[in-house]
């Protein structure tokens, strides 16, 4: 009897050790899926760079299906939060494939990124600066080094507001002709004109034509050159 548990809890061992990820394979996914939070989420380079931290220390500690949403997805959350801001923490949870990246499927590994991004060779952005040298190793329980450092989002460049289906370049938004500016810019003119020898209203210039804010194009980080979205020594 004693034999045979001790065959049973071998086997179990062998199991576990049989499911975990290779740094290979968990570097690789690491990577594609960062590099999917840059570009929804707006990344700054500096939280591009801890968000892939984080992302490959999770993936390299789960070994078996109960690791997936225990101690080591909490941490992950955890430390995510101190990366990013409020409006980028509310896209993350909302976004299943983020918040929930790994899932138990006919006894492996699973990933959800993929329902979302179906070419797993189409990279929005270079690789994260830390990629080449980062190992693994910020799994410290008692100490966040993410923590109380000063992240803001990439400025100049705007959250996608439609993001793409699997596997589909995001559309680009329709441009104006020059003269349908002009004319937009004369309507406008004459309807501020109009309004000024009118009697006061509490909805003055609720007309006044919205299409100059015009929408973030889609097709951002779309032209693509080689693997990676653009060239960075490393």
């Amino acid at each position: 009897m004693k034999r045979l548990t001790t065959l049973m809890v071998l086997l179990v061992a062998i199991a576990s050790t049989a499911s975990a990820m290779s740094f290979s394979q968990a570097r690789s996914q690491a990577l594609f899926l960062t590099d999917k939070m840059a570009y929804e989420l707006n990344l700054s380079e500096d939280q591009y760079d801890a968000a892939y931290e984080i992302n490959l220390d999770y993936l390299l500690s789960i070994s078996t299906q109960g690791d997936l949403f225990g101690v080591y997805w909490n941490r992950r959350n955890s430390e995510l939060q101190y990366v990013l801001s409020s409006y980028q923490w509310a896209i993350f949870i909302a976004a299943e494939y983020f918040y929930k990246p790994v899932y138990w499927n006919s006894g492996r590994f699973s990933f959800r990124i993929y329902n979302r991004y179906a070419n797993k060779h189409k990279f929005y952005r270079a690789a994260p600066r830390v990629y080449s040298i980062y190992k693994g190793g910020n799994r410290v329980y008692n100490h966040s080094p993410y923590k109380g450092r000063s992240y803001a989002p990439e400025k100049n460049r705007n959250v996608n507001p439609q993001m793409p289906k699997a596997g589909v370049q995001p559309p680009s938004s329709p441009t104006k002709s020059k003269g349908q500016a002009v004319r937009e810019g004369r309507n406008n003119a004459q309807n501020m004109g109009s309004r000024t020898n009118s009697t006061p209203n509490n909805n003055a210039g609720a007309n006044v034509n919205r299409n100059n804010n015009t929408a973030p194009s889609g097709n951002q980080g779309a032209k693509s050159n080689g693997k990676f979205g653009g060239k960075r020594n490393r």
